[in-house]
């Protein structure tokens, strides 16, 4: 069984481990997040439906266009 000065000790070396740590990760954390994304989370695998055209049933009447 631990005693409480384990427990303490246990804390102590955590934070003196993970403080450093957190400190220098502040950096390089956010551009491996981004560089992560882009690389695996990226739409690059989709393909444009190109432009939706439709077939015009309703004539024009072009010689209205001119009227301003």
């Amino acid at each position: 069984m631990m005693n409480i000065t384990d427990i303490i000790q246990l804390i102590i070396l955590c934070a003196v481990i993970m403080l450093p740590l957190g400190y220098s990760a502040r950096r390089w954390l956010p551009r491996l997040l981004q560089r992560f994304r882009q690389r695996f989370l990226a739409p690059r695998y989709l393909k444009s439906a190109g432009v939706l055209q439709r077939t015009s049933s309703v004539t024009v009447n072009r010689q209205n266009d001119d009227k301003h």
